[in-house]
C-alpha cells in the first residue's frame, strides 16, 4: 500500500474518503410518436406546481421535463429513486407521447420552432428564456442532458482543511471541492469518449460546421465547441478557484451571462446565494454536466457511468494532480478533439500511454474502496478498460449501429416505446416500498412531499415542518393545506 493509501487508512478516513451525498437531474422531451416532434401536450397538472416540485419540472421548453432525485447516501441509491421518478412520469404520458431516449432533439419543421419559441407557461423564467433564444438560437436548450451533484461529508473536508493547514472552513470546502471540479473537468474527454452519445442531429443549426453531414456519426455534438457550450470568447477555465469565480462574475457583469448559470462548463461549483455567499460561505455541492442521455439504459444514465465518475472524484482528492493554465486549455480542447472523432475511432497512441497513470490509480483506489461500492466500482473500471482497447464498446460507437439514412429517429421512436413499456411493468417498481403504500408513495411524490421508508416498514412524509409517519395507505391531499 502506497504511502497516500496508509495516510487515509491510518487517519481512520476511509469511510470518510469513500462517503458523499448524490443526485441526479435529467433533462429529456416528451415526444409526440405520431408527429415525431417535441410534444405539444402540456405538462401533466397531477405533477404539481412547477415553481415548487422538487422531482417534477420543466425547462427550456414546455416538452422538456426535468426529473430530479432527492439526494442519496449512495450513487445507486439515487438511481434507484430516479427509475422510480422515471415511472410516475410515464404514467402521466398522454397515450401517443414517448419519452426521448438521447440527447439531441428530433427533427424540428418550422411549425415546430414556432411552437416551442410562442408556447411557454413558467412566467418567471420568460425574460431569461427570451435573451437565450435571442443569443443562442432556439435549439442549443432543447439538447437535453444528465447532470450528478456530489457533496462531501463534512467530516472529510475539515480533515483537509487540518492537513492543509487551512482554518476556515468555508476556504477548506472551496479548496476541496474546487480541486475536484479542476480534475474531473480536466478528464473531461475521457467521459466523452466511454459514454458519448449523440453522434448526429435531426436539425440543421448555425453552431454546427456546414459539412456537419460529412463529419458524422461522432462521439457528441452536444459535448463538442458546437454543442451545449458558451460563446468560445465566454469560456470559463479551471486554473484556479479566484480565476472561475472572476470570469462568470466579469460575464454577468457585462451582460454575456444572464446570471451565474449562464455557465454552461462541465463542472459547477453550486451553493445558495451570489458568487460572493459561495466564496465566504463555501461550495455545497459540485454539478457534473457532462453525460449525454444513454438511451441503452432504462432511466438515462447507468451505474457503470455514475461508479466512473465517483472514482474520478475520489482520485482527485486523492491524488490531486498539477493543472497549469495550458493544461487546461488543452484538455479542453482535446475533449473537443475526442468529441468529434468517429465512435469507432481509437485514442492516439500518447494518449494511451498519457491514461496508464490514471487507471493504475484507479484500481488501486477499486482494491481500497468499501466492500458495498467494489463490485460496482470495478465493473465500471473493467468496462472502462475494455472500451479503451476496443472503440467498439463505448456507447457512442453502440449507438451509431442504429443510424438510418444519417438518422436516429426510428431507433429513438422503437427504444423509447421499449424503455415506456419497462417502466410500466409495475413488479419491477417501487420494489423498496411496501406493496401496501406505494400508492401513497408515489401520491407523496406527486405532491411535492419528501419520502421515507423506515426500518418498520412505515413510511415516513414530510411536509413544510410536518413530519408524520404512516403505516397504511392514506390520501395525502388533505395536507395539501397544510404544507401551503
Amino acid at each position: 500500500m502506497t504511502q497516500n493509501f496508509k495516510k487515509f487508512k491510518n487517519a481512520n478516513l476511509h469511510d470518510l474518503l469513500f462517503a458523499g451525498r448524490f443526485g441526479i437531474e435529467i433533462e429529456e422531451h416528451r415526444v409526440q410518436t405520431g408527429r415525431k416532434s417535441l410534444s405539444q401536450h402540456p405538462h401533466s397538472t397531477n405533477l404539481g406546481d412547477r415553481k415548487t416540485q422538487p422531482y417534477f419540472q420543466t425547462d427550456f421548453s414546455e416538452s422538456q421535463e426535468e426529473v430530479v432525485t432527492a439526494t442519496k447516501h449512495t450513487s445507486k441509491d439515487a438511481l434507484n429513486h430516479l427509475h422510480e421518478l422515471q415511472t410516475i412520469l410515464a404514467d402521466e404520458l398522454f397515450s401517443d407521447e414517448i419519452i426521448w431516449p438521447l440527447s439531441m432533439p428530433p427533427y424540428m419543421s418550422p411549425d415546430d420552432i414556432d411552437y416551442l419559441v410562442t408556447h411557454f407557461e413558467r412566467p418567471w423564467y420568460q425574460n431569461y428564456r427570451d435573451v437565450l433564444i435571442k443569443r443562442y438560437g432556439p435549439y442549443q436548450h432543447i439538447m437535453t442532458g444528465v447532470h450528478v451533484n456530489f457533496s462531501l461529508a463534512d467530516a472529510l473536508i475539515k480533515w483537509f482543511g487540518a492537513e492543509k493547514q487551512i482554518q476556515s472552513f468555508p476556504v477548506a470546502k472551496n479548496t476541496l471541492y474546487f480541486q475536484i471540479a479542476q480534475q474531473v473537468a480536466n478528464y473531461r474527454w475521457l467521459l466523452t469518449y466511454l459514454f458519448g452519445a449523440s453522434p448526429v442531429t435531426e436539425n440543421v443549426t448555425d453552431n454546427l460546421p456546414r459539412d456537419f453531414k460529412d463529419i458524422e456519426p461522432v462521439r457528441s455534438w452536444r459535448a463538442s465547441n458546437f454543442g451545449f457550450v458558451n460563446h468560445f470568447d465566454q469560456q470559463i477555465d479551471y486554473t484556479d478557484l479566484s480565476t472561475y469565480i472572476g470570469q462568470i462574475k466579469h460575464f454577468v457583469k457585462t451582460g454575456d451571462y444572464y446570471d451565474k448559470s449562464e455557465f454552461y462548463g462541465p463542472v459547477r461549483l453550486k451553493a445558495p446565494g451570489s458568487l460572493d455567499d459561495l466564496r465566504q460561505r463555501g461550495t455545497a455541492y459540485l454539478e457534473f454536466r457532462m453525460f449525454d442521455i444513454n438511451p441503452f439504459s432504462l432511466d438515462g444514465i447507468s451505474q457503470n457511468e455514475l461508479s466512473f465518475l465517483h472514482l474520478l472524484i475520489i482520485d482527485s482528492i486523492m491524488n490531486p494532480q498539477e493543472w497549469s493554465n495550458a493544461a487546461t486549455k488543452e484538455a479542453r480542447m482535446l475533449n473537443h478533439v475526442v468529441a468529434t472523432q468517429h465512435p469507432n475511432d481509437s485514442l492516439s497512441a500518447s494518449l494511451d500511454q498519457e491514461i496508464e497513470p490514471l487507471f493504475s490509480r484507479l484500481n488501486k483506489i477499486v482494491n481500497f474502496s468499501p466492500i458495498e461500492l467494489r463490485e460496482d466500482f470495478s465493473r465500471s473500471l473493467i468496462f472502462a478498460e475494455k472500451a479503451l482497447k476496443n472503440p467498439e464498446l463505448t456507447i457512442g460507437a453502440q449507438l451509431s449501429k442504429h443510424i438510418d439514412n444519417h438518422s436516429l429517429t426510428q431507433f429513438a421512436l422503437s427504444r423509447g416505446q421499449q424503455i415506456l413499456s419497462e417502466r410500466k411493468i409495475i413488479d419491477n417498481n417501487f420494489v423498496f416500498t411496501p406493496s401496501h403504500l406505494k400508492q401513497m408513495y408515489i401520491q407523496a411524490h406527486k405532491l411535492g412531499f419528501k419520502t421515507l421508508v423506515l426500518d418498520n416498514q412505515n413510511l415516513q412524509v414530510s411536509y413544510k415542518n410536518h413530519v408524520q409517519s404512516f403505516k397504511n395507505n392514506e390520501n395525502l391531499t388533505k395536507y395539501m393545506q397544510t404544507k401551503k
